[in-house]
């Protein structure tokens, strides 16, 4: 039964997915022609205009998905840091999403007026910054700590969704064995900010 229903689902979407390139051929088809009638007083043979607007089509209905992914992903882990920390620029992020569960990190650039408090007040900045910006229990944090951190703390929890970390990541965890730079746990994410490097890292797996 349940077999009858992935293999039915995955034949509604394949459907859907092809009537979509279909029609989004079709009108690039003729967006090209014209285009190419009005500027280059040319107009392309019929099998070229297919094979290019298929393409395209195909290239669309791939990539917009994954940007729209990608932000809509971006997004919820902004919703997981707390409001006392302004504008959050994302330098990078990445994850592993299973129906259930997943694991993953980003790396956020902390702004100049954070940064600028947290070298004035260090922890004093970050007492009230326990509750994600959606309020939800999910994302409540434990009182923040400076470092180092003891070795029973389950930091950068979900490095392990990358072979690769990229060298940032790396570098604030070599910045968390030393004095200077800041982390809180929740039930399955952990913060951990790092002035010197500018940076603030969000991490869960669960």
């Amino acid at each position: 039964m349940i077999l009858a229903l992935g293999i039915g689902f995955s034949l509604l979407c394949l459907a859907l997915f092809g009537t979509a390139a279909f029609f989004l051929a079709k009108g690039l088809a003729r967006a090209l022609a014209a285009v190419s009638r009005r500027f280059l007083a040319y107009t392309p043979p019929v099998p070229a205009l297919r094979v290019a607007s298929w393409a395209c089509a195909l290239l669309v209905l791939i990539l917009v998905p994954m940007k729209g992914c990608s932000h809509w992903q971006a997004s919820l882990y902004r919703q997981a840091i707390p409001p006392q920390f302004g504008p959050l620029e994302l330098l990078h992020h990445d994850e592993i999403s299973s129906f259930r569960e997943g694991c993953g990190f980003a790396i956020f650039r902390l702004s100049d007026k954070d940064l600028a408090r947290l070298r004035n007040h260090g922890l004093a900045h970050l007492e009230t910054a326990r509750l994600g910006r959606d309020g939800d229990p999910y994302h409540q944090y434990k009182p923040w700590s400076a470092t180092p951190a003891p070795k029973n703390e389950h930091l950068f929890r979900g490095e392990s969704c990358t072979d690769a970390p990229p060298a940032l990541l790396q570098q604030a965890q070599q910045a968390a064995d030393k004095k200077g730079a800041f982390f809180t746990t929740g039930h399955e994410q952990d913060l951990v900010v790092v002035p010197a490097l500018g940076i603030l890292i969000y991490s869960y797996n669960g």
